[in-house]
């Protein structure tokens, strides 16, 4: 790594913060949301990681696959499926140039195995420039699967990504 590489590494490290908080009623049955961190050790980086290779799928798998499956909310559960291993957040090279905040909510389905079968956007301020590279993190997140009954079920929660470029880095943060 060259000296210019490792001057500007620790600003932009130093720079970034990622608050991701879970979005669930509490559990008195009360249908606001409540905001919960999740604490975790973030690895900030400059390029997205390449992606893993997709294992094949049987004639078999891709029929299960394609059956609906119904992924139980937070109140439906008797334990939130919780984060594992947060991915790596890579923080957009043009928004942190410009120092653009934001914040982005994903809705997340979660398996009954605590993979995340999919991702998508619910709300992102301002649009348009981080709602990719949270979606990226959070499906490559590994949970713990939710339960009910003492048996891991489908589950999806919402999560909220925070991108600031003036926040305190991974090793900062309590």
């Amino acid at each position: 790594m060259n000296a210019a590489a490792v001057r500007l590494g620790a600003p932009f490290a130093a720079s970034l913060a990622f608050h991701a908080l879970l979005l669930a009623a509490p559990a008195g049955g009360d249908a606001g949301p409540v905001f919960q961190p999740l604490s975790a050790t973030l690895v900030v980086q400059l390029e997205a990681p390449a992606p893993a290779p997709r294992p094949r799928q049987t004639e078999a798998g891709r029929a299960a696959s394609a059956l609906p499956k119904h992924y139980l909310t937070s109140r439906e559960v008797d334990e939130r499926a919780v984060p594992l291993e947060m991915a790596p957040l890579v923080y957009p090279k043009n928004a942190y140039i410009n120092r653009i905040p934001g914040t982005v909510r994903v809705r997340v389905y979660i398996s009954a195995a605590g993979r995340v079968d999919k991702a998508e956007v619910v709300h992102a301020v301002p649009k348009g420039h981080f709602e990719e590279a949270a979606v990226e993190a959070v499906q490559r997140t590994s949970f713990t699967a939710a339960r009910k009954g003492g048996r891991p079920v489908a589950s999806q929660k919402l999560i909220e990504v925070e991108f600031d470029p003036y926040g305190p880095t991974p090793e900062e943060r309590p």
